[in-house]
């Protein structure tokens, strides 16, 4: 019983006090990061260290991206950085900078972004740092994280872009902002039916069991969800909001 209480409690705190905390300088690998036309190189002298992400942008090779993935959101703001240049390689005064860094993040998995940054490219510089922070709530928390950047090619362009040292930075939710305007479920421990106090603002909940798998979701719920398909035990219910926040809260199916 104590060994099921205290991984019961391990899981608790994972739902409620993750947090998305990475740096990435493509030393050793790729990272969390999952890429398309850039790929790690060491054949020019980067931002930092010895490699960094290259893509050559030219007129058959238009657009290419970079996306870091993160399921461990605490709901909390994030900070994001990185950093940028351009280069020829080798050095021809005849190649142009033609093209645009497209900066966008998801909460979904990807299946829809919403844009961050467009930065125009149009001569050769040195490093450059970009940094943003994505605001508290829009990210909420367990939701499946992903921050994509994107170099395209514009007009006549022939050149270099390169991509290093990316950093995410988030805190932990305090309890109590945790719990700022959080929607009441009652009763609990719950025989049939679970009531929530206010469903107005309630985008959709959904149930999981113990082990973060997801059992059933309702879209648009009223104010009393049926559980009585579900077997004795404990479970995990997120509610989510319409303005993009979620939380969770462990209950008793009797």
């Amino acid at each position: 019983m104590k060994k099921f209480l205290l991984s019961l409690s391990i899981i608790g705190s994972s739902l409620f006090f993750g947090q998305i905390n990475n740096t990435e300088g493509f030393e050793t690998s790729n990272g969390s990061f999952t890429n398309v036309g850039f790929f790690r190189s060491k054949f020019t002298s980067f931002c930092s260290g010895e490699y960094a992400l290259s893509r050559n942008l030219y007129s058959a090779a238009l657009t290419g991206s970079t996306t870091f993935s993160s399921s461990a959101s605490s709901g909390a703001a994030i900070d994001v950085s990185f950093s940028y240049r351009t280069f020829n390689y080798p050095a021809d005064a005849s190649k142009k900078v033609s093209g645009e860094i497209v900066i966008e993040y998801s909460k979904d998995d990807g299946v829809t972004y919403s844009p961050i940054s467009t930065i125009e490219l149009n001569s050769i510089f040195t490093c450059k740092t970009f940094t943003y922070k994505i605001q508290e709530g829009l990210v909420p928390a367990n939701s499946k994280f992903k921050f994509r950047v994107t170099g395209n090619q514009k007009t006549d362009g022939d050149f270099y872009l390169i991509l290093d040292d990316f950093k995410f930075t988030q805190s932990t939710l305090a309890v109590s902002e945790l719990s700022k305007n959080k929607i009441g479920i009652y009763p609990n421990p719950v025989s049939d039916v679970l009531n929530l106090s206010d469903y107005k603002n309630v985008k959709s909940v959904s149930v999981s069991d113990i082990t973060g798998r997801q059992l059933k979701t309702i879209a648009n719920p009223e104010s009393a969800i049926q559980l009585k398909d579900l077997k004795a035990g404990n479970y995990i219910v997120t509610i989510n909001n319409v303005d993009g926040t979620s939380h969770n809260t462990k209950i008793i199916k009797k």
